[in-house]
């Protein structure tokens, strides 16, 4: 075969992965492992953790759209605000242990649909511009009284 396709140049990216040339992606290699698996796939596990996948990422979507709501109140109090704020990045009193901070909106959730993928990244996106626009305003505050003194 290698002989063959040696000698043919419109295959030429064939010949190069026979022989090696080009190292194969962590995709790739994933794909024919499971291709290649000779055990029967359980689908109904798959189903299901793609289920829970799906929940974990209705969940987050709904707290993120609360404290979205919450955020565009302007009845709110400045600490408040700081302790939602706090809240959602997980700051929290010492001695108090909740896990580690969740540094991905799509941590866990990597399987979802695109387009759910899509609502959860611009959903948390709104609450980041959220959250630098207050910190930008609280410099500005600080900005100021400091060149009032």
């Amino acid at each position: 075969i290698l002989s063959t396709v040696t000698g043919v140049h419109k295959y030429k990216w064939l010949k190069q992965n026979v022989q090696g040339l080009y190292p194969q992606s962590a995709l790739l290699t994933t794909i024919v492992e499971f291709a290649l698996k000779e055990e029967p796939v359980d689908v109904e596990k798959m189903r299901k953790c793609l289920l829970k996948q799906l929940e974990r990422a209705e969940v987050r979507l709904e707290g993120i759209d609360t404290i979205l709501k919450l955020s565009a109140k302007n009845f709110l109090l400045p600490s408040v605000q700081y302790a939602m704020f706090c809240g959602w990045q997980r700051l929290i009193p010492e001695g108090a242990n909740i896990g580690e901070p969740l540094t991905d909106c799509l941590k866990d959730v990597d399987l979802i649909p695109p387009f759910n993928r899509m609502l959860l990244e611009v959903t948390f996106g709104k609450l980041y511009a959220w959250a630098i626009q207050n910190v930008r305003n609280i410099l500005l505050d600080a900005n100021a009284k400091f060149k009032e003194l």
